[in-house]
């Protein structure tokens, strides 16, 4: 989780490395403990690890806040090759849709109906909304406020995932808490030398190798080196055979200082995911849809009608009618400074700077054909850096907390649509549909104050204010980047008569409240109420400084309050061994938010609304018996937009009372493990179930929610693990091996719906369902070392 940081200024690059970063060794409460940053978690013995450590139970046990940890033992259950948005899916309230099988393609994530990410996917109403970070530093795009979680394609260099619920506490915030925050830690370097590597086979030809290496510490440092590589086929085959192949790569480094007082740590993480997608899918035939597509007056090519009940359920057109290739890439490097001044003081420092790009290109398009934008090549880029630091000081009964961040970001729009044929003989530099190019700066800033008020030992009191900044630029570059296209496609500033340059200032007060009170040392009772604001998304086909003037822009807010309670207590007599349990009561008021709703022809439309979000959080862990361990997560959610406008500006339409679409009406996985020796072999068999309830859906004929619903349903993994020992140079070593089987009983479901315009597929006519489906049956293999 980040947190402690200070108001920076713009930083050269080439001065970064030179900024620290840190989160702090003061663990006086709970809250400094689970937000402690580079610390020896054990003294530095052999095999203790050097770096930022997961939450221990105890830590979330004792915080006035909804936080859920999703370690290894959990996500042992997932597949191999999951990635970032597959971890999270076991966090109670979460929902994740993704069209491929493997973290190499992107998803779009839920949490509690707040949403964050795309993977194609219209009517995530809620989107756009969660931060995430790694290793503390922010990892979604200030401007659209987006984040490609294809930037975590794999789970094996992380140690786990830390979900905070609602906006947070004001010292622990960046610029896009509105519903969470989702931290991924990655490993931490060792004391001892060493490390692993592992390799991974399964269906549709994925394949996998991971590794990590650790140098042990050396004159005080301590350095680990991480990396994977993963490719795979897809379970959407067309005709011809061609399986929408995807590949990923992942590399990590950290290296740590360690000091009587504090320490210092350089990191650098780096991912490229690309694939092809594969076409949404009609859920029933239609007259205008072949899966050799359509002609330029709309009629059907020879072939069988595309749709789940003709050519197939997870069919999918050949690739000389069809392909988009997708690629993601993300960099970081990071910096991070802890420094105990005193007894009771502590300064810490965070310094970073991310670079991300995207390419969708798409050449082939038979639907429809003759049309002008067939082609796509859209190559935006983004980069951010800032610093953020703060002072921990404890007087009394009080632990201060003070500082703030600020960040600068630039984000480029840039997409062309064309068609390379007669009559229109364009090019991706000279687009003969809709393109556009435009940059969008923004500085950010936050300053807080924040105190943990202990006035007894087991009350814990934490007041707190945050006032924040957003600096928004917006200029339309589309004129020279793309001299020769027609005016009249332009989707910039300028091709829809408004100003080409553009400015808003935006400024907010973020108070938080939050109470924890221990009432039996196995018992601690909390709630809160906390206050976030966003800047509206900005980017795509029009929309706000594009389409949409600038007046009509505002601070998106999110006010939550929740009261829970937490049990942990070890009671093996009762079969309660570690065990784990809370449960927590949610209300979130969700206001003027500014919603995109991607269009076909590579165009956006622009709604407004307000939305309320409640339910109930639940989750356990026990180990019933010493070698039993299970756990469960649990959420009901109900999600109303309060008042939801579409349409133009002059003469909107108003859906007041309409469900927020893609909010299943309860989650659950439940999940167990088993360990058994067969003479030194240590096996342990696991089993999950996801189970995600009914959920209403948008279309896009009224570019609203719909109130149809996407059915429920639900998958069952199981799969063994086993410890193999052995003796290499006389040392002691371990062989691990695992077979998985995912959605074992092959249950056929989509995992996402919604109601079609028509444009898609250049019908006459819209109002049918267009569908992804969840993956079928799947089967992967490991086999892993450690040295």
């Amino acid at each position: 989780m980040p947190n402690w940081f200070a108001p920076g200024r713009k930083l050269a690059f080439s001065t970064l490395l030179l900024s620290s970063v840190a989160s702090v060794a003061l663990a006086q409460n709970a809250s400094d403990a689970i937000n402690a940053g580079e610390i020896n978690a054990s003294g530095g013995g052999a095999g203790t690890t050097v770096g930022t450590q997961l939450p221990t139970p105890q830590q979330v046990f004792a915080l006035p806040q909804t936080v859920r940890v999703i370690d290894p033992q959990q996500t042992q259950s997932l597949s191999p090759l999951a990635g970032g948005p597959q971890a999270l899916s076991l966090a109670p309230g979460a929902y994740v849709n993704g069209y491929g099988g493997t973290g190499a393609t992107k998803y779009t994530i839920a949490l509690d109906g707040i949403g964050q990410g795309w993977g194609g996917y219209g009517g995530y109403t809620g989107g756009a909304s969660l931060m995430i970070t790694l290793d503390g530093v922010p990892l979604v795009d200030p401007a659209t406020g987006l984040w490609a979680s294809a930037s975590i394609p794999a789970m094996s260099m992380f140690q786990g995932t830390t979900v905070t619920y609602g906006p947070g506490s004001a010292k622990d915030r960046w610029y896009d808490n509105i519903g969470g925050q989702i931290e991924f830690t990655p490993l931490a370097p060792t004391a001892t030398a060493g490390g692993t590597i592992g390799l991974t086979y399964g269906s549709y030809n994925a394949q996998m190798v991971d590794y990590s290496v650790n140098s042990g510490t050396i004159s005080g440092w301590s350095t680990i080196l991480a990396g994977q590589f993963a490719r795979s086929d897809s379970y959407r085959v067309g005709p011809d055979g061609f399986a929408n192949p995807s590949n990923d790569y992942a590399i990590y480094g950290k290296t740590v200082k360690q000091f009587d007082d504090g320490d210092l740590s350089f990191g650098v993480y780096g991912a490229r995911s690309a694939g092809y997608r594969p076409q949404v899918i009609p859920t029933q035939a239609n007259p205008g849809i072949s899966i050799n597509g359509t002609s330029a007056a709309g009629t059907v090519n020879p072939g069988t009608l595309y749709s789940q009940q003709t050519s197939g359920f997870y069919s999918t057109p050949a690739f000389a009618n069809y392909e988009k290739w997708d690629v993601n890439q993300l960099w970081t490097v990071y910096s991070k400074y802890n420094r105990a001044i005193d007894d009771s003081t502590a300064f810490h420092n965070l310094a970073y700077y991310v670079r991300e790009d995207r390419l969708h290109s798409r050449l082939n398009d038979a639907f429809p054909q003759g049309a002008s934008n067939v082609s796509e090549y859209n190559n935006p880029y983004s980069y951010w850096f800032g610093d953020k630091m703060d002072l921990t000081k404890q007087i009394s009964f009080n632990t201060f907390d003070i500082g703030g961040f600020a960040q600068y970001s630039l984000y480029n729009t840039q997409q062309s649509f064309y068609n390379n044929q007669p009559p229109f003989n364009g090019s991706r530099t000279n687009p003969t549909g809709h393109y556009r190019s435009g940059n969008f700066s923004q500085i950010d800033t936050g300053v807080f104050v924040q105190d943990d008020i202990q006035p007894i030992k087991n009350l814990h009191i934490v007041p707190g204010i945050r006032y924040v900044g957003f600096d928004m630029h917006y200029a339309d570059m589309s004129g020279s980047v793309f001299p020769n296209a027609p005016a009249g496609n332009n989707q910039g500033a300028l091709g829809n008569g408004l100003p080409g340059a553009q400015a808003n200032t935006f400024t907010a007060a973020e108070p938080s409240i939050e109470a924890n009170w221990q009432a039996l040392p196995w018992l601690n009772l909390y709630a809160s109420y906390e206050v976030g604001y966003k800047t509206p998304q900005v980017g795509g086909g029009g929309g706000l400084y594009q389409s949409i003037a600038p007046q009509y822009a505002g601070l998106a807010k999110s006010a939550e309050y929740q009261v829970g309670f937490k049990i942990m207590l070890d009671a093996p007599e009762y079969g309660l061994r570690k065990f784990d349990v809370g449960a927590n009561y949610f209300y979130l008021n969700y206001s003027n938010q500014t919603i995109q709703t991607a269009l076909a022809n590579g165009s956006a439309a622009t709604s407004f609304g307000t939305s309320y979000y409640q339910g109930i959080n639940f989750f356990a862990d026990d180990n019933i018996t010493e070698a039993l361990h299970t756990f469960v997560n649990a959420s009901i959610v109900n999600a109303v937009y309060t008042s939801y406008m579409s349409g133009s500006l002059a003469s909107p339409t108003y859906f007041n009372g309409s469900h927020v679409p893609y909010v299943p009406s309860m989650t659950l996985n439940v999940g167990a493990d088993y360990k058994f020796p067969i003479g030194q072999v240590i096996v342990d068999p696991y089993m999950l179930y996801q189970y995600s309830g009914a959920q209403y859906i948008f279309n896009n004929v009224t570019v609203a929610p719909s109130s149809q619903q996407l059915a429920a349903y639900g998958t069952l993994n199981v799969g063994v693990n086993a410890k193999v020992p052995f003796t290499l140079y006389g040392q002691d070593r371990a062989l691990d091996l695992s077979l998985s089987v995912l959605n074992a009983t092959g249950n056929k479901y989509n995992a996402y719906l919604y109601i079609s315009s028509g444009g898609y597929f250049g019908t006459p006519s819209g109002g049918y369902g267009l569908a992804y489906p969840g993956a079928p049956t799947t089967v992967y293999a490991s086999v892993g070392v450690s040295f």
